[in-house]
């Protein structure tokens, strides 16, 4: 039995089956496909993870026995090309190592605070016009300078 292969059922009715062997890893996609179908698929996965001798011929039984035609591909990768993409891998995985986010800023607490000090005066407006005005100059000063603070 391969170790890297890739089986694709196909019915008369456009239902598709596709298993995915490679690196001791299996994919399955299923497509379209009705409840009985649907059970065979889950009974053919369950042959193909354990790769055993006899599986493959197996599940290509139990789906020619509800109407699927398989075709299987033995996947094989050159050892050049396999080289090749290696190094690309490793670079691109070192240039995005870690998520992109801006440094940790005290400034968003200050512009809360500074909305709530604006929202707070704003709610007994007649006493306290003074406190609403501040609330609304602290918040210009806090974001434009959270919008200038160097990364």
């Amino acid at each position: 039995m391969p170790e890297n292969y890739e089986v694709v059922y196909t019915h008369p009715s456009g239902a598709t089956a596709t298993f995915t062997r490679h690196d001791g890893e299996l994919d399955a996609l299923a497509k379209s496909l009705d409840a009985e179908q649907f059970w065979v698929f889950k009974n053919v996965k369950a042959l193909l993870v354990r790769n055993e001798d006899g599986d493959l011929e197996e599940s290509n039984r139990l789906m020619r026995e509800i109407g699927f035609t398989p075709n299987v591909r033995v996947i094989t990768r050159p050892a050049a090309v396999a080289v090749a993409r290696e190094p690309a891998v490793a670079v691109a995985a070192e240039a995005h190592a870690g998520p992109h986010l801006p440094g940790p800023s005290y400034w968003p607490l200050f512009l809360a605070a500074s909305v709530t000090i604006a929202l707070g005066g704003w709610m007994f407006f007649p006493i306290t016009l003074p406190l609403v005005v501040l609330g609304l100059v602290l918040v210009f000063i806090c974001m434009v300078s959270w919008g200038l603070e160097v990364i």
